[in-house]
């Protein structure tokens, strides 16, 4: 959830980085949207948004990174495109009053583009809470690009969903074989429920003679089980994967976050 405030940094810097002609389309399409009789135009704009503004990488200062990590927490994690910031402002231009029932609505016709933009945009939203439903009916796509935006670098995740739907975005991670490391928070989220659900599913991934990302153990870190310190004396492991059991086996207190992320990024 994004405060006006917060709101009025991100679009003064998104703003920033148009062209004349890209800022002049999208004040136009923002106002329109913002006003109550014309909002139903959403839908359309959001649409011809990759028509009007340029796809490529919008390019950060410092200083600016710093502020879109304030306003929002793990942006930095993930690749943003001047489509998907201009999507993101037609969304925070819409009203609060009406809002949820036309981004709901749209989330159903939307292509993967637009959903991807959906699912990142839905953070800023000054009540954001307020679709928690439809951000944790998203973890059931099987689209690994719009699964991507709303686990990685998405600080909605952590924020609104409750442990069920938490415990089902990192189960989901690891079954469609993407990397934990980027998820925002993703060590705030650890709880014992979760750290059971995985260390059933790497027996049953160990019995089938299959192998488990290395990152599954960061989430069993501090939870470990005696069953599986039974099966780590009878398995035999080698390179990273016993450089991980051993850590796990022989710290008497959680591995670091830099540790992990170190894991992520190389295996």
């Amino acid at each position: 959830m994004v405060s006006k405030v917060k709101q009025e940094q991100f679009t003064e810097l998104v703003k920033s980085k148009l062209t004349s002609t890209e800022l002049e389309w999208v004040n136009e399409k923002m106002a329109i949207v913002s006003d109550l009789e014309t909002a139903s135009k959403f839908n359309v704009f959001f649409s011809l948004v990759s028509r009007f503004i340029s796809n490529e990488i919008v390019p950060w200062k410092v200083n600016e990174k710093e502020i879109l990590e304030n306003i929002y927490p793990g942006f930095s994690k993930t690749e943003w495109t001047k489509q998907d910031l201009t999507r993101s402002l037609l969304m925070t231009a819409l009203d609060v009053s009406v809002n949820k029932s036309i981004l709901n609505s749209f989330f159903q016709i939307a292509e993967m583009k637009e959903q991807v933009a959906l699912y990142k945009g839905l953070y800023f939203l000054e009540n954001a809470t307020e679709f928690q439903d439809q951000f944790a009916e998203g973890i059931r796509t099987n689209m690994a690009n719009v699964f991507d935006a709303i686990a990685s670098g998405n600080p909605f995740a952590q924020n609104y969903l409750e442990e069920e739907e938490w415990n089902q975005l990192i189960l989901k991670s690891f079954f469609m074989g993407r990397k934990i490391y980027n998820i925002q928070n993703i060590d705030q989220g650890k709880n014992k429920h979760l750290a059971n659900m995985l260390q059933d599913y790497v027996k049953e991934r160990w019995a089938a003679g299959r192998q488990v990302s290395l990152e599954i153990w960061r989430m069993i870190d501090g939870y470990l089980r005696e069953d599986i310190k039974k099966i780590f004396s009878e398995k035999h492991f080698e390179g990273t994967e016993k450089e991980v059991i051993t850590e796990l086996l022989e710290h008497n207190k959680p591995i670091s976050q830099e540790y992990w992320n170190t894991i992520g990024k190389t295996n």
